[in-house]
């Protein structure tokens, strides 16, 4: 049995899967199983990367599954005892992972594990945060809660932190850990499944770890900025995983009251940005019937999510 299964999931981010995927010819001393799952880029790149790494497990979906959906798909692939979801646009520093992962062996109480992520300028990205709550949503709140838990500079600065969530772009747990959260939840396209996998770990008690003498580069976003028809539809399910996630995590009372509250905040910098941005108006427009349809028809759904 291997000791490290890898999923990746791409779209269209070929030119950064490239450089990922050279970072991980890279790690000695560990016997690793890559997977890449195509989100089906439909551009014929494919084949040339299919050739140039032959020795990555290749699955080509024949549509765009999302990030969720996807990662499962390649998860279901793997037999090893450990799992480490990555994100494309991520290169790992040279021999990285055999010293993490035989620290991880010998730390059991640390269950979902992410590293250090710097942007190319080498700055931190913050990847790791509070959950999303009536309490983080509003600035008095948000400084409140810091003065009790910590600034993100603390958590980036110690050595080991214990933030509610950390990024899907790099989160390493053990297979029969995965397999008691049941996967990752389908119900999100993208964006805030992972908030939504750590919330759902430490229910169940996984504690959720931040090493921060391991590290990595990830080149945030790059194809979305890109990209204006991928930056529409990112922008726009960012704020709709947003609601699908306090719709499963809020407390019936008030959830409603969240709702509204997060809308308010949400169409606010829209419309303001919509005045200069003509691609800013149309994820505006797109947002209006999701909100309509979740405040008066209680349907917190993407449409890009199938039934």
């Amino acid at each position: 049995m291997t000791n490290l299964s890898i999923v990746i999931v791409n779209y269209k981010t070929w030119s950064s899967l490239g450089l990922c995927l050279d970072s991980l010819k890279k790690q000695d001393r560990i016997q690793i199983n890559t997977i890449v799952v195509d989100n089906n880029s439909s551009d014929d790149k494919i084949s040339e990367f299919k050739t140039k790494y032959d020795w990555v497990e290749w699955i080509e979906n024949s549509e765009n599954l999302g990030f969720a959906k996807a990662n499962n798909i390649g998860a279901s692939k793997t037999k090893s005892h450990w799992i480490l979801f990555l994100n494309p646009d991520t290169i790992l520093d040279e021999n990285v992972l055999g010293p993490l992962l035989n620290f991880c062996e010998e730390n059991d109480s640390y269950k979902l594990i992410g590293i250090k992520q710097l942007s190319d300028n080498n700055e931190h990205t913050n990847s790791f945060g509070f959950f999303l709550s009536f309490w983080t949503l509003t600035g008095m709140f948000r400084v409140i809660s810091r003065l009790f838990r910590g600034s993100y500079e603390s958590y980036n600065n110690n050595k080991i932190s214990h933030p509610d969530w950390i990024s899907g772009s790099f989160i390493l747990i053990r297979r029969k850990d995965f397999d008691l959260l049941n996967g990752w939840d389908e119900d999100f396209w993208m964006y805030y499944e992972d908030m939504d996998l750590c919330r759902r770990g430490k229910t169940l008690g996984l504690q959720v770890t931040l090493l921060n003498n391991w590290k990595c580069i990830h080149s945030h976003g790059k194809a979305s900025r890109k990209n204006k028809k991928i930056k529409i539809l990112s922008k726009s399910e960012v704020i709709i995983s947003s609601h699908i996630y306090l719709e499963k995590h809020s407390n019936n009372y008030i959830k409603y009251l969240i709702h509204l509250l997060l809308i308010f905040f949400q169409a606010s910098e829209l419309l303001i940005k919509s005045i200069f941005s003509k691609t800013y108006r149309e994820i505006l427009k797109k947002l209006l019937k999701f909100w309509f349809k979740g405040i008066f028809k209680n349907q917190w759904k993407s449409k890009m999510v199938n039934d």
